[in-house]
C-alpha cells in the first residue's frame, strides 16, 4: 500500500549524476573519474538537488492509487469430516475431507490502462496518436494527465478442498511415525505481489479487443484471474519419524555392554521427516502461431541442447517449440549445434507467426521476421502497419499443468549421554537432504526442455553439534 505515498503531488522526481554527459558542465561522462569529487554526501551536499532539477511534468507520466471507499473485512470459513479408527497397536489412520473458502481478499482494479499497439490499430484502424498527448490518448478513463489508476480493493476470493489421509503410530517400544497424504485442488484469483500490481489485477475493458471480456466487474475478474493456485501441490506426502537404535545394554545389539561401551554404542536415536510432492507449471504464451496437441513425454526422450556451443543434457519434457532448423541439426563439419535426440514424430504445441524452416531459403525477403509474432493491419487510411501480434489473452493464459515431482529427506542422528544428574551432553549429526537427490529441474515452458545443467536443490549437508545443558 506504500504507492499511496507517490500520488500526485505528494512525491516528484529528481537527481544529480556525475556520470551523465548532459549534467556536467563540459558535457561529457565519467565526471566521477576524470576529476576529484567537490561533493561529500552529509558534509557540503545539502544544495546538490535543486528544485529547477525536478523532473518536468509529462502527460501520462503520474499515476494514482486509491483505496476503495468499502473495504469489508477479509474472511475465512472451513468446514471438515474426518473419519478415525486404530489400525494396529498404538496406531491410528485418519481419513478427512477438508475444505476453505476465503473471500474480500486484496486485489487492485486498473482504470486506465491503454491498450497495446496490436489492440489499438486492430480495433480503431487509426494509427497512433502523437505530440503533446500521445502517452495518454489512448487511456479510457483520463487522457489528459493521468497514466496509470488503480484502486485497492477487496474483491479477491479463493476455494480450496482436499482430501486428507494419516497414519500415525504413539511412541512406543522405541518407535514413533506419521505418514500423511493430501489431494488438493486450490482456487483462487490469485495473490497481490510485493511491488506488482498487475499479477491479480482486473483491467479495464478497453485493454482487451472490443466485447472480448465481460463489462460487469465481478464477471471479469473472474475470468481473468480465477486459476488454479501454482504454488500448492496437488499431490503431497509427508512423513517423520524417531527410532530408537537397538544396540547398547539390555538392547539387542551388544546386549551386555558394559558402562563404558554402553555410553559409547547406547542411546542412539534416528529422526527424519521428508517430502515427495508433484509441482505445477504454466504454459507459455508467448507465441501466437498455430497451436497443436500438447504430449508430455516425461523423461522418455533424453536430448543434448548443443545450441550454445556446448552440449548440455535433459530431457524433452514435452513438445515445446524448437526451430525447426534446429532439430537434431550439425554444422558443416558434422559437429552438432542443435538439439539433439528429438524424437522423429516431433510435432511442436506452440509456434511463432513465423517460424523458422526447417532449409531456410537464402536471402529470403521474410527472413527478418523468423521467430517473431508481427503481422500487419492495415488501417483506415490505407497504409499498413507491422505489429507484434498480441491480443493480452492468450488461448493458454492461466493454464496449469503438471510438472516433475520433487523428493527431499532430512535425518538426524543423535544421541543425549548423562555425565552427572544435572549435566548432560547431546551430539547432534545433522543430514540435509540425506540422499543427495539433486531434483528434477522445472521444464523451459517455451522449448519443453529440462535442463540437467543445474540441479533443482541443493547438495547433501552434514552438520555437527555438541550441547552441553545442566
Amino acid at each position: 500500500n506504500s504507492r499511496m505515498r507517490a500520488n500526485p503531488p505528494m512525491q516528484a522526481s529528481t537527481n544529480r549524476n556525475i556520470n551523465n554527459a548532459a549534467q556536467n558542465p563540459d558535457g561529457l561522462a565519467n565526471l566521477g573519474i576524470r576529476s576529484v569529487p567537490t561533493v561529500v554526501a552529509g558534509l557540503n551536499s545539502q544544495n546538490v538537488l535543486t528544485p529547477d532539477a525536478l523532473v518536468p511534468f509529462v502527460p501520462g507520466g503520474p499515476g494514482a492509487a486509491a483505496f476503495d471507499a468499502n473495504q469489508p473485512t477479509t474472511y475465512a470459513s472451513e468446514w471438515n469430516l474426518t473419519l478415525e479408527t486404530e489400525v494396529a497397536k498404538n496406531t491410528v489412520a485418519r481419513l478427512a475431507y477438508v475444505g476453505t473458502t476465503n473471500r474480500n481478499l486484496d486485489q487492485w482494479e486498473r482504470l486506465n490502462d491503454q491498450a497495446n499497439n496490436h489492440i489499438w490499430f486492430a480495433s480503431t484502424g487509426q494509427p497512433l496518436p502523437t505530440g503533446t498527448f500521445a502517452n495518454t490518448a489512448r487511456r479510457p478513463f483520463d487522457n489528459r494527465v493521468f497514466g496509470q489508476i488503480e484502486i485497492y480493493r477487496r474483491t479477491g476470493y479463493s476455494n480450496f478442498n482436499s482430501l486428507q489421509a494419516e497414519i500415525q503410530r504413539r511412541y512406543t517400544r522405541g518407535l514413533a511415525f506419521q505418514f500423511f497424504y493430501v489431494l488438493s485442488h486450490a482456487m483462487g484469483t490469485g495473490n497481490i505481489a510485493t511491488g506488482d500490481s498487475s499479477s491479480n489485477a482486473v483491467f479495464n475493458p478497453e485493454v482487451f479487443m472490443p466485447n472480448a471480456v465481460p463489462r460487469d466487474y465481478d464477471a471479469r475478474n473472474r475470468f481473468l484471474n480465477y486459476r488454479r493456485d501454482p504454488d500448492i501441490p496437488q499431490h503431497r506426502l509427508r512423513w517423520n519419524f524417531l527410532y530408537d537404535l537397538p544396540a547398547g545394554r539390555g538392547k539387542k545389539l551388544l546386549g551386555t555392554s558394559n558402562a563404558f561401551l554402553d555410553r559409547l554404542v547406547g542411546g542412539w536415536q534416528l529422526a527424519g521427516s521428508g517430502t515427495w510432492n508433484s509441482r505445477w507449471w504454466s504454459l507459455p504464451t508467448g507465441n501466437w502461431g498455430a497451436l497443436n496437441n500438447i504430449e508430455f513425454y516425461g523423461k522418455q526422450y533424453p536430448i543434448e541442447d548443443c545450441r550454445s556451443g556446448q552440449c548440455i543434457p535433459g530431457y524433452l519434457y514435452y513438445n515445446g517449440y524448437i526451430p525447426a532448423n534446429r532439430i537434431n541439426s550439425r554444422d558443416a563439419n558434422g559437429n552438432p549445434n542443435g538439439v539433439m535426440g528429438v524424437p522423429s514424430n516431433y510435432r511442436p504445441a506452440h509456434l511463432p507467426v513465423w517460424p523458422t524452416p526447417a532449409n531456410p531459403i537464402p536471402n529470403d525477403p521474410n527472413a527478418a521476421l523468423y521467430e517473431g509474432n508481427d503481422v500487419f493491419v492495415r488501417l483506415n487510411n490505407g497504409s499498413v502497419q507491422r505489429v507484434g501480434l498480441n491480443t493480452n489473452l492468450h488461448p493458454w493464459r492461466n493454464q496449469i499443468v503438471p510438472g516433475p515431482w520433487i523428493f527431499n529427506m532430512n535425518a538426524s542422528l543423535f544421541k543425549r549421554i548423562a555425565i552427572t544428574e544435572r549435566w548432560q551432553l547431546r551430539f547432534n549429526a545433522d543430514f540435509f537432504n540425506v540422499f543427495n537427490n539433486p531434483g528434477t529441474n522445472m521444464p523451459n515452458a517455451t522449448n519443453g526442455i529440462i535442463s540437467n545443467q543445474t540441479s533443482a536443490q541443493g547438495p547433501r549437508e552434514l552438520q555437527f553439534t555438541l550441547r552441553l545443558s545442566w
